[in-house]
């Protein structure tokens, strides 16, 4: 049995390699955007936010601007936020032109950013928001005391004052 199946569900129905986008989350929030990502590297990101608990981790999200969006690859980052990784996290930008040009060299793109918010909901915090792009998506991963409790993708509005929460598939 997967990890993931102890504690993810998929729009309120339990079952194997699915996760839960929406517990506690207004369907309507939904738009039409759907974001695809394997079970091995969603553990991947799951095991990255367990390893620097209690700060927030960080990483690029790798793959195809498509339809469902589908995410091919995920790559850690360091979370160099100053004065604490807490409750923030921030991206070296020498790092972003780095994964930037190693998505483009695959053919693919950098669609993406993960992080994780230990002990605080799933939900984009307003520091999310104001530090937003367009045209990523955002994975956040919420733990509770080092545990993994929810996770969802997120886009930001076309005007930039909030984020849509999408539809994410485990494949």
């Amino acid at each position: 049995m997967l990890e993931l199946d102890r504690y993810m569900l998929i729009a309120g129905r339990p079952g194997p390699k699915h996760i839960s986008t929406n517990r506690g989350l207004d369907r309507r929030l939904f738009r039409a955007l759907v974001v695809e990502i394997s079970t091995d590297q969603l553990q991947y990101i799951i095991n990255h936010a367990r390893s620097v608990y209690p700060e927030e981790c960080c990483g690029f999200l790798i793959g195809t601007k498509s339809n469902p969006r589908r995410v091919s690859r995920v790559l850690t980052a360091q979370n160099v936020a100053q004065p604490s990784r807490l409750k923030r996290y921030n991206i070296d930008p020498k790092e972003l032109i780095r994964a930037d040009e190693e998505a483009r060299r695959s053919g693919l793109n950098l669609i993406g950013v993960y992080h994780s918010h230990p002990d605080a909901p799933v939900e984009p915090s307003q520091f999310d928001l104001e530090h937003a792009w367009p045209a990523y998506t955002y994975i956040v991963l919420s733990l509770q005391n080092g545990e993994p409790r929810d996770v969802a993708a997120w886009s930001l509005s076309q005007n930039g004052t909030a984020f849509q929460l999408d539809e994410l598939r485990v494949r």
